[in-house]
């Protein structure tokens, strides 16, 4: 309805008034006052009106706004669950792959490590023979090669383990590539952008597993090479130590005993 209706209205409704208060009201200066005042009122009233109708159009046109931003950029609190989230997060909280080099030394065996042969790659050791007699070897002797031929185990079963979990972080990274291609508002975008970064670092910490269980093979290798040199050192002291005593005895004997008497050239 228009201001300019509702005024009309509002005159005839005074007009009416004022044919009532002539019949019964004979005071004409009187019913021109509360006319006017009526007229007063109601322009007020047409004011207020008016001033409600342009804030219930600004409210009209915010709440028009926020449902465009809502529709544009989404709700966060609405996207709850993205799909290959679970999966990571599942990752995340596996027990790290493959063992300990510390695990791996104390579950060194020499009796395993004789009877190794590399998948059919070397031949196992047997005991050996003196004098047609059996000899059986010292197994404690053979335990540093037991302990990195563990590592070596370990290594293979964690480059396994690692290849299965990278193929399914590709597959789970895919997928998200293709969501972030089919995302229709800012706030799931972001969260599918959140989610692609993560799943990109656990794929390069996969890759930290396999060369820290490397790495545990070449650590063994060198302490089993520096035990090996620090053996050969000792034997070496030791042999030194056995000549200088044979050539001290020996130049003890050498020396003539002056108390003796016995005599180069003397009778019987």
């Amino acid at each position: 309805m228009t201001k300019t209706s509702i005024i009309i209205i509002a005159t005839l409704g005074i007009s009416v008034a004022v044919a009532r208060a002539q019949v019964i009201v004979e005071d004409p200066v009187s019913i021109a006052q509360d006319a006017a005042n009526q007229i007063v009122d109601l322009a007020k009233y047409v004011e207020m009106v008016e001033n409600q109708v342009q804030q219930i159009e600004t409210m009209t046109q915010e709440l028009q706004q926020v449902t465009a931003y809502v529709k544009a950029f989404g709700d966060p609190s609405q996207i709850q669950n993205v799909t290959g989230a679970n999966e990571l997060v599942s990752g995340l909280q596996q027990t790290s792959i493959g063992q300990v080099l510390s695990s791996l030394q104390q579950a060194a065996s020499g009796v395993e490590s004789l009877s190794y042969n590399g998948n059919g790659l070397y031949q196992s050791i047997s005991d050996t023979s003196l004098s047609g007699i059996q000899v059986p070897r010292v197994t404690d002797n053979y335990k540093p090669f037991g302990v990195l031929e563990n590592t070596t185990s370990n290594y293979e079963s964690v480059q396994g383990d690692v290849a299965q979990q990278r193929q399914a972080l590709k597959s789970q990274i895919a997928d998200t590539v293709n969501q972030l291609q089919a995302a229709t508002t800012d706030a799931e975008t972001q969260k599918l952008q959140g989610l692609l970064t993560a799943q990109s670092a656990q794929l390069a910490a996969l890759g930290d597993d396999e060369t820290n269980a490397a790495t545990q093979a070449v650590v063994q290798d060198i302490a089993n090479r520096n035990d090996q040199q620090k053996q050969q050192e000792a034997q070496d002291e030791e042999v030194a130590a056995d000549r200088q005593d044979a050539l001290t005895k020996f130049g003890t004997m050498m020396v003539p005993n002056t108390n003796s008497n016995l005599r180069f050239g003397a009778g019987q």
